[in-house]
């Protein structure tokens, strides 16, 4: 070896050799490696120039160490111990000049005060059949390494960005074979990645997909393009179908052919799921607008069909088209789910203000169901407006419905009565009010309602079959103290989701119909209960026509007190409601609603996100010229 900071090469000769001619002198002497020879002992007995040069540069021309006549085992010997490359250098060189070792390679770095370099050290024996003395070179591979190193990292950040791709990457070969799969691929089909390379793209590509993927393959195999696009199922490993949208690129060898495909898979089964949706709601859309010209056309013919003036006429029609109209807000609100009886029943009635009274279990009632009772609901409120109890200040109208026999019989009580007005006296004919609240109800809900006319008051009331008219919502005190109707769909579709023992899954949940609002804030808390807010609802906020910073005065909506309300409700994993009335002091108050719900990123009961809708209802006004 070098002296400290100085690692060479060295060519050892026997002393005792011939020597070589000027040629071959003059050739050693110009090697680029720095080279020097050695004698059977290990005395240097010539160095080249390279050698010479490095050692110049290095400050080590003059040392005794490293010049012809200096024993370089001895010098290798002197810094073993302290140096492992020392160490390895002393053993390899010993064991070529005693023939023990028919070659000698080491790597090594070498600081030599102004940068770092690497050397690859080899030794070699003068000549295979004798002991004569070795030649020992080191050339310096520093470019070498650290291209090496680049190499390396490139690789790195390679498999870094195959790995964590938010889609799936895979190589594919000309005939299939999955040759790479990265982790989203393999969370995307459910297979463990030693099982689906066994397989080929074939074996998991759905069968009526197959023509088209095959179809796509031979185009860019033949040249005609260098790349494809295709939306296929792919069927994963527990049965189930993925849709997903591959891109495929070619990579191909010198000769054209290609060497193998580079796949890019994402995940559309969200998307597909929403434009069914879509094609559903449009196919529900056009069928509702067919019945609801139908329902506009049978409405219209009747009421100006009786026996009534113009001016009759036109107030009932009027009033039977808003009711119409009422229903199909609800119903849009709901995206044509269906609606709450008690919102169907209290838009009909919120004009009586406290003398009406209403009091049920949450009914989620079917799109068809919502809007007959609408109508119900319209002609009982007119002919109690018109003739009954609302016609006297002191009269009185209580709604009552409830549930009566077991889970598989199960009937809606419904209750309408009028009271504190005068007497009821039956109709001398019948009208379409009559016929649609008695045949049309009976006929839809498969019942026999009751129309009792008497000194008391009028009475309607009927109990029907509850599928015939929808569901009960999840009863909770958090569902009771509800009030408006997207806070209440909120609740009920969250809670008609939420399994037994755990939450709903966040990714199952359809926002369309509440992210329409503008007023839905998404929550992300993690294990430590810190809380990012990945979305924040401000579409309603604006319409105040108030400053943002006066909202947020009265409702807490600074992002410490909103970040404080979010966490509460992930640490009790339960719903939380907030319902206040709030007053600037300007004579305009409106009401504050808002509902918090817990999901959970994967089945369990630990939340994941928080979900909240904020509504302001009540009249508005600019603040300040704002």
């Amino acid at each position: 070896m070098a002296a400290r900071g100085q690692r060479v090469m060295c060519l050892v000769l026997d002393t005792q050799a011939d020597a070589p001619g000027d040629l071959y002198r003059r050739a050693l002497l110009a090697i680029p490696a720095h080279t020097a020879v050695l004698d059977r002992c290990g005395t240097i007995v010539l160095v080249n120039d390279a050698w010479t040069a490095f050692a110049c540069n290095n400050g080590a021309a003059e040392s005794a160490t490293v010049v012809a006549g200096a024993n370089y085992l001895e010098v290798c010997r002197h810094a073993a111990g302290s140096d492992e490359y020392a160490d390895r250098a002393l053993s390899g060189l010993t064991a070529v000049l005693n023939g023990s070792l028919p070659l000698f390679e080491m790597e090594y770095p070498c600081d030599s005060g102004l940068e770092q370099n690497w050397f690859l050290m080899t030794v070699s024996p003068v000549s295979a059949a004798r002991r004569e003395g070795a030649i020992v070179s080191h050339a310096n591979i520093t470019a070498r390494k650290a291209a090496e190193r680049e190499l390396r990292l490139s690789e790195q950040r390679f498999r870094a960005t195959f790995d964590n791709a938010a889609v799936g990457i895979a190589h594919v070969a000309p005939d299939g074979r999955w040759l790479m799969a990265n982790r989203r691929l393999c969370q995307i089909v459910g297979y463990a990645h030693e099982d689906l390379l066994t397989k080929s793209l074939w074996d998991i590509v759905h069968p009526d997909d197959l023509d088209a993927d095959r179809a796509q393959i031979e185009v860019m195999r033949a040249g005609a393009a260098e790349s494809g696009r295709i939306e296929q199922r792919l069927l994963c490993a527990d049965g189930s179908i993925v849709w997903v949208v591959t891109t495929l690129g070619s990579v191909r060898t010198p000769s054209g052919a290609i060497h193998y495909l580079v796949a890019g898979i994402e995940d559309v089964s969200e998307q597909k799921r929403v434009e069914q949706r879509q094609d559903m709601l449009l196919a529900e859309l056009s069928h509702r607008g067919k019945n609801l010209l139908g329902v506009i056309q049978s409405i219209a013919v009747r009421s100006l069909s009786d026996d009534r003036t113009l001016a009759d006429a036109r107030e009932a029609l009027v009033g039977r088209l808003h009711a119409l109209a009422n229903t199909y807000e609800a119903l849009t609100s709901g995206s044509f789910d269906g609606a709450l009886l008690d919102v169907i029943l209290n838009k009909e009635l919120k004009s009586f203000g406290d003398r009406a009274h209403l009091d049920g279990p949450g009914i989620m009632l079917t799109a068809k169901a919502t809007q007959t009772v609408a109508l119900v609901a319209h002609e009982l409120a007119t002919n109690a407006a018109k003739y009954g109890a609302l016609t006297v200040p002191e009269g009185r109208l209580t709604v009552s419905w409830n549930l009566t026999g077991d889970e598989s019989a199960r009937k809606l009580r419904f209750d309408w009565r009028e009271e504190g007005g005068p007497p009821a006296r039956q109709p001398s004919r019948r009208g379409f009010g009559s016929t649609l609240i008695s045949r049309v109800a009976g006929a839809e809900f498969s019942c026999e309602p009751e129309l009792i006319f008497g000194e008391a008051g009028f009475r309607y009331r009927f109990e029907a079959p509850l599928a015939r008219l929808g569901a009960p919502t999840i009863d909770s005190p958090v569902r009771r103290r509800l009030k408006n109707s997207f806070v209440c769909s909120l609740y009920d579709t969250w809670a008609r989701q939420r399994p037994a023992g755990g939450l709903p899954r966040l990714a199952g949940f359809d926002w369309n119909q509440f992210a329409a609002t503008g007023a839905l804030t998404i929550a992300d808390i993690n294990p430590n209960g810190d809380v990012h807010f990945s979305q924040v609802g401000r579409a309603l906020t604006g319409r105040l026509g108030r400053s943002l910073d006066a909202v947020q005065e009265f409702a807490a909506e600074d992002s410490n007190s909103l970040a404080l309300v979010y966490r509460r409700c992930a640490s009790s994993a339960e719903p939380c409601h907030e319902l206040m009335r709030i007053d600037f002091g300007d004579g305009d108050p409106f009401t504050f609603e808002r509902l918090l719900v817990p999901f959970s990123a994967a089945e369990g009961s630990t939340p994941s996100h928080v979900v909240g809708i904020v509504v302001f209802e009540g009249s508005t006004r600019q603040v300040d010229g704002k």
